[in-house]
């Protein structure tokens, strides 16, 4: 089970879907009594129109009288057109109530999303996070705009229009009952398949997100590896699933349709051949009454043929609903008490250090085992060794994005997971392995939406990093735009990593962690980030902590420490290191022979 799926019975989250969707409209209360309002008096309009052609057949036409005609016809056409304006209202105002639910709850989502652990991240496929965020809580603004208002409309209709139809006539109210147990039985049956066949369009439609992300995401991999054609024909497969989900849920309602016109149909052609064989004068029902039981039973069928798509809507958001309160439900990170960030520089305290660490991803499986380190203020340390030996874990439990299983994790004097935004920004400063620049100008970029960082600060770090240079030749200088949907992709790799580096130390930070920085840019690009650090190294306040995918940045380190199977296997100076013939001098060794010395 994923941390997505509920252990819940199909009804009971059914229920509870339901009520946590109602929860969303809580606040527009005020608007809702005015739309029920609304819906209220255009049903009571909804039964006026058959009752004045009632009163034109029985009181004029059947006994040859003109007079008054006009009259009721202008109030034909003065309650059709309240009945519209009173629709008018409860659908815009349905519309308005609607957009504001859905406001609130993209932004809480977002807001949710943010404050999950690292973890969901790692274990859920980003195209399904996405579909949450945009398909599914469209199906919710289709269930506000024209489900569940239509549905509450109609059933307040066919409430109007039973009343209205055993005043009327009892007997033949209760002869079209007859039609009533088949009624509910189809009506029954098509809900339960159309639940399901729902829950499984929009699982599928996250299955399509999630392989557009990948297959987008991994184009040059793809590419590089000749498989262009073997995705296609995975994507393909997906968009079949999802096809054939979908026809599974629109069959339904192309079956419900059609099926409860002809039951209609049947019925009123039986009234119509009782009121021709003269069957029904026995009752007491004029030719009028007829005429306007028959356009009330019409108007009765209506909603209840519309109430089978109406809750075919409602199914499909549901269904949505439910995968969007699943990770709304979901745990946010616990943090410990916050707590000061100390900034006594003179403190002999290290910036960084770790005690007795013990991490993993997966129970029983440590990544991380025991491990302790310090790194001072002023000294960069290197950690270096094989892909699976946990560096990449240690950064992130530096840059408190984990929770260490057991020991002490403290960055600049606190817990990192305990820092507030701000103190993160003033403490840490990081350079991911995998980088990110988003849509906006170059300066937006280095000031991550901090207002407190100004353009000169920005071309301050930008000068100390070897930035400015290239970012002055672009077009628009710091102002140059980067593609929002190729975030980055007209800088080079170096640049890229540049500004990376820049947009760290924009805030002058104690601490710098990065991690592999330079595993994706070429030797030329690494030999300008390895300058940019030795022109930092001159601020002797920073603790800088480097995951070297290049050995030749680690020999430029003041300590080198090496991680084997999750512990420290030896650490010292780089040049003591390789005196001592170990572990660090064997990879150094096999780099410089050729050979890639990252994998086991």
């Amino acid at each position: 089970m994923t941390a997505t799926q509920s252990p819940q019975a199909p009804a009971a989250r059914q229920g509870l879907t339901t009520a946590q969707v109602g929860s969303l409209l809580a606040p527009q209360r005020r608007l809702l009594v005015a739309i029920a309002a609304s819906v209220l008096a255009g049903a009571a309009l909804e039964v006026l129109p058959p009752l004045l052609v009632r009163q034109a057949v029985d009181a004029h036409l059947a006994v040859g009288r003109g007079d008054g005609l006009v009259l009721l016809g202008v109030l034909y056409l003065l309650v059709v057109a309240a009945q519209q304006a009173l629709g008018f209202a409860s659908a815009y105002g349905t519309a308005i109530a609607a957009q504001r639910a859905l406001r609130d709850l993209r932004a809480r989502l977002f807001g949710h999303l943010q404050r999950l652990p690292a973890r969901y991240f790692d274990t859920t496929p980003l195209g399904d996070t996405v579909s949450r965020c945009t398909a599914d809580i469209d199906t919710i603004d289709r269930l506000f705009s024209s489900g569940i208002a239509s549905l509450v409309a109609d059933l307040v209709r066919l409430v109007t229009i039973t009343v209205t139809m055993l005043v009327l006539s009892p007997a033949l109210t209760l002869l079209c009952a007859l039609a009533v147990p088949p009624l509910l039985w189809f009506t029954r049956w098509f809900q339960l398949r159309v639940l399901a066949a729902e829950r499984a369009s929009r699982a599928a439609v996250g299955s399509v997100n999630t392989a557009l992300v990948e297959t987008l995401g991994g184009a040059e991999v793809i590419r590089a590896f000749g498989r262009t054609g073997f995705f296609e024909h995975r994507f393909r497969g997906a968009l079949q699933a999802t096809q054939y989900a979908y026809l599974a849920a629109t069959r339904y309602s192309a079956i419900y349709t059609p099926l409860m016109a002809i039951l209609a149909s049947l019925i009123v052609c039986g009234l119509l051949w009782a009121g021709a064989e003269g069957a029904l004068a026995g009752w007491g029902v004029s030719i009028g009454t007829l005429t306007a039981f028959v356009l009330l039973f019409r108007r009765f069928f209506a909603p209840i043929t519309t109430l089978g798509e109406e809750w075919q809507t409602v199914q499909s958001a549901l269904s949505g609903a439910e995968r969007v309160f699943q990770v709304l439900a979901l745990p946010v990170e616990e943090t410990p008490a916050v707590h000061s960030v100390q900034r006594a520089r003179s403190e002999p305290e290290p910036l960084i250090q770790l005690k007795d660490v013990i991490f993993g991803y997966v129970a029983d499986r440590p990544v991380l085992k025991g491990v302790s380190l310090s790194v001072r203020a002023g000294e960069h340390v290197a950690l270096v060794g094989r892909t699976g030996a946990g560096k990449s874990s240690l950064m992130h439990l530096a840059g408190g994005l984990y929770a260490p299983w057991s020991g002490e994790i403290r960055v600049a004097g606190a817990d990192p997971r305990a820092m507030t935004d701000e103190e993160r920004r003033q403490s840490l400063g990081v350079v991911p392995q995998t980088l990110q620049l988003f849509s906006g100008s170059v300066l937006d970029n280095l000031r991550m939406g901090d207002v407190l960082v100004t353009r000169t600060a920005c071309e301050a770090a930008a000068k100390a990093t070897g930035a400015h240079g290239f970012i002055q030749a672009l077009s628009q200088g710091y102002d140059t735009s980067l593609d929002a949907g190729e975030a980055g992709a007209a800088l080079s790799a170096g640049q890229r990593q540049l500004l990376a580096l820049t947009r760290a130390l924009v805030r002058q930070p104690r601490v710098l962690l990065l991690d592999e920085a330079t595993a994706a840019i070429d030797h030329a690009s690494d030999a300008a980030f390895r300058a940019a650090l030795r022109r930092d190294a001159h601020d002797s306040s920073r603790a800088v902590l480097i995951v070297a995918h290049r050995l030749s940045t680690a020999r430029e380190a003041d300590r080198v420490i090496v991680i084997e199977d999750g512990r420290i296997l030896e650490q010292g100076a780089p040049d003591e290191l390789i005196r001592c013939q170990g572990r660090f001098a064997a990879l150094l060794a096999m780099e410089m022979a050729g050979w890639d010395w990252h994998q086991r």
